[in-house]
């Protein structure tokens, strides 16, 4: 996506024809006051340099900014962002395509008049708020949803931003020739780094979601200005030079000698900008869904991609071939290393031998390890990617040729992973993918080079290259990247992740069952044997929270009114009674298939049971008050949590569903995350008192069981000093020191990271 900034080492004014000779009142009127001429030159230059570093940093600040806004309505998953990422990829693309066809279709005024027009007709679209029109009532088609929402609230403004940094160069260079624009370039780049880091560290903690978007809106309204600005500049000077400069200075400053773009030219930039591209959404993929969903996971990996462009197009001699090729090597191996058990074992032997107390496989799901050997492959891998383009690129008079090839690719690349990907493949494959892309990209690079300088390039490195090649795809392949195995019965892919069926045993062959996982996380299991098939099993035991919760109220209640928002195996519903109702809700339309067709809990259940293809929130608001006497949350066990059904106006539509004695059972079993402060902040807000279960399994037990975490909110006081209730539980406070407290327009996932 770094193709807004690369343009900005692209000197347009060597595509401009030479100034055509003008008669002596126009020649009169640009240099009868040279002074005069300077400062408007001047003044010219500044506006210019602004207004590219204004739009640089609106480019990539809305970027996070409207992500955030619409990730409620999509069920909180990490292909949200891949989606809003390629629109951003698509956007540009287009943008740098209107950019070159205005600069030559029309003379320099009739640009900047159709251009300024167009800017004001975007202020139409601010603030960029999305109305609440545009929430999807259910979970069909989300890919095209959410390019709608975006087309519909920020389209016209993104395209002039991402249109901003080649047609400006075109108008400095037009109007200031002999000047190379590598300040721009540099501002530019700047202000994109800003706007990225600024996000998770400072916009985000400190500002609403509404106030980042007024905010933004009264950037690109000052963005506007400049256009104005320099509009009028265009406007009331000729169509020649601010300051002619002599033929002689031009001349020099042009390739007359350039040579024709081929097709090889073309395929060459857009596949190695669009093996960028693809590292790029396949890694912050990756990180998103092993780990959690939040900007932090997004401006990461967009930064280091950013910042490769940099590197590459501003100090092109950094880019040793060589050095950098070995870098993302090792740094491929050592990502792949950390996901092999096999490989692991071996490492571990060898520490053990070597008298080091170190495991690797203990650093699996480390978040810092992780996200650095995810993070560090995707830079070495871009900055191969972008080094050879940089190699590659063309004469000065061909790069808006060049610049539209990278925009090609990065979109290419951006649909490849947020479209083709889910289609093709079950797991999440393009994460190995990238990496064995990456691989041969880099040994093709060390097969021209070398190893080193005792080992240059040779037959026998070409030789050495494939070999070393073919084992370590190998090795990748090997990796648990998706967690599928031997046992895995059917696995899914869509847009809201991945799912398998595993065929497992419980203590030995005869305890048989389905297990269910979402990603890695294990979301239920149940046996296959037809008196255990009944049985609550994992964190739904009758010893767990919820088994208390549930308890409790069937033993004061003739009937209950249950809300579930997340089906899963669809266990819970065991509980239910003949005079009982159970209402589901699920976003996830291959969730709802595998819980009717391989798990039998739905049909087992005794009383009523309703399911609802939605997001539950979204669902809940517009339903009629549900009168529940327990909303059971359980959309948290998984690592991209949705953390739009944590807020306080969360809780506000809960309680709008709840019984004046009804219980909230949350489900906050997490690796990654630690939600005890945002549950307690929630529950002081709304004055609920909290009761927290925690359940180990005993080994011994015979049952696949596992460790549940369930913070039960109520003002049920009977609830509260049950004696039962009261031996299984224990006091939350130990697990945070103070309560954090999320709403709509704050919620901040790094603050609640263990």
């Amino acid at each position: 996506m770094a193709h807004q900034n690369n343009s900005l080492t692209s000197p347009d004014s060597n595509t401009q024809p030479s100034p055509e000779p003008t008669d002596s009142r126009e020649n009169k009127n640009l240099t009868s006051h040279p002074e005069k001429d300077s400062k408007i030159a001047l003044l010219f230059s500044i506006w210019c340099a602004i207004a590219i570093l204004l739009s640089a940093f609106l480019v990539f600040q809305i970027q996070p900014v409207f992500s955030k806004m619409i990730l409620p309505w999509f069920g909180g998953g990490p292909a949200v962002w891949t989606a809003c990422l390629m629109f951003f990829q698509l956007t540009l693309l287009a943008g740098y395509a209107y950019a070159f066809s205005i600069n030559r279709l029309l003379p320099i005024k009739g640009q900047a008049i159709a251009h300024l027009a167009l800017v004001f007709a975007s202020f139409l679209f601010l603030p960029i708020i999305p109305v609440d029109s545009a929430k999807p009532v259910d979970g069909a088609f989300p890919i095209l949803r959410i390019l709608w929402v975006l087309v519909s609230t920020i389209g016209l403004p993104y395209f002039l931003l991402s249109s901003t940094a080649p047609l400006f160069q075109a108008w400095y260079a037009a109007k200031l020739p002999g000047r190379i624009p590598y300040r721009l370039y540099a501002l530019s780049n700047v202000g994109s780094l800003v706007a990225l880091l600024s996000f998770p560290f400072l916009i985000e903690p400190m500002m609403s979601s509404t106030f980042q978007a007024y905010a933004w809106s009264a950037g690109f309204i000052t963005f506007g200005v400049f256009t104005g600005l320099l509009t009028i500049v265009i406007f009331r000077t000729s169509d020649d030079a601010l300051i002619p400069v002599p033929e002689s200075l031009l001349s020099a400053n042009q390739d007359t000698n350039a040579s024709q773009i081929t097709l090889k030219n073309w395929l060459v930039w857009i596949s190695l900008a669009a093996i960028g591209s693809f590292t790029l959404l396949s890694i912050s993929n990756h990180l998103s869904q092993e780990l959690t969903v939040s900007p932090l996971m997004w401006v990461l990996p967009l930064s280091l991609y950013l910042i490769t462009f940099i590197i590459n197009f501003d100090r092109p001699q950094w880019y040793n071939r060589r050095a950098w090729a070995v870098a993302s090597l090792v740094s491929i191996f050592a990502f792949a290393s950390l996901k092999n058990e096999q490989l692991n074992d071996r490492f571990d032997d060898l520490f053990n031998n070597l008298g080091i107390e170190l495991s690797v496989g203990d650093y699996e799901y480390d978040v810092v390890v992780q996200s650095s050997f995810s993070l560090a492959s995707l830079f070495f891998i871009c900055m191969i990617a972008h080094g050879e383009l940089v190699r590659n690129k063309p004469a000065a008079n061909r790069l808006t040729s060049f610049y539209m090839a990278m925009a090609t690719g990065g979109a290419l690349g951006g649909m490849t992973v947020a479209i083709l990907c889910p289609y093709i493949f079950t797991t999440f494959f393009e994460t190995p993918l990238t990496l064995i892309l990456g691989l041969a990209l880099t040994l093709w690079v060390i097969g021209q080079t070398g190893f080193h300088k005792k080992l240059p390039a040779s037959t026998g490195t070409r030789i050495a290259c494939v070999v070393l090649g073919l084992y370590l795809s190998v090795l990748i392949l090997k990796c648990e990247w998706s967690g599928v195995n031997e046992d895995t019965f059917a696995k899914y892919r869509n847009f809201y992740g991945t799912l398998r069926v595993d065929i497992e045993n419980v203590g030995d062959s005869e305890l048989q069952g389905y297990g269910l996982y979402h990603g890695n996380t294990f979301h239920g299991f149940q046996f296959t044997d037809p008196e255990m098939s009944t049985q609550p099993t994992t964190y739904y035991a009758h010893s767990s929270g919820l088994g208390a919760a549930f308890k409790h109220l069937q033993n004061n209640n003739e009937s209950l009114r249950v809300g579930i928002v997340g089906l899963g195996t669809g266990t819970t519903a065991i509980y239910g009674r003949e005079n009982d109702y159970f209402h589901f809700y699920e976003i996830n339309p291959d969730v709802i298939s595998i819980a009717n067709k391989t798990f039998s809990y739905l049909e087992s259940c005794k009383g009523k049971v309703e399911t609802t293809l939605a997001d539950a929130r979204i669902a809940m608001e517009r339903e009629e008050n549900q009168k529940y006497d327990l909303i059971v949350l359980d959309a948290f066990s998984g690592d991209g949590i949705p953390a739009h059904l944590l807020t306080t106006e969360a809780f506000d539509v809960y309680k709008k569903h709840l019984t004046p004695n009804g219980i909230v059972a949350v489900h906050i079993s997490n690796r990654y995350l630690n939600l005890f402060p945002v549950v307690a902040g929630t529950a002081g807000h709304h004055n609920l008192e909290m009761v927290y279960i925690e359940y180990i399994p005993d080994d011994n037990s015979g049952m696949e069981e596992a460790s549940s975490d369930w913070i039960l909110l109520t003002n049920n006081q009977d609830f509260i000093e049950d004696e039962e209730v009261q031996e299984l539980s224990q006091d939350p406070r130990q697990w945070y020191e103070s309560p954090i407290k999320w709403t709509d327009q704050y919620s901040n996932l790094i603050e609640v990271m263990k």
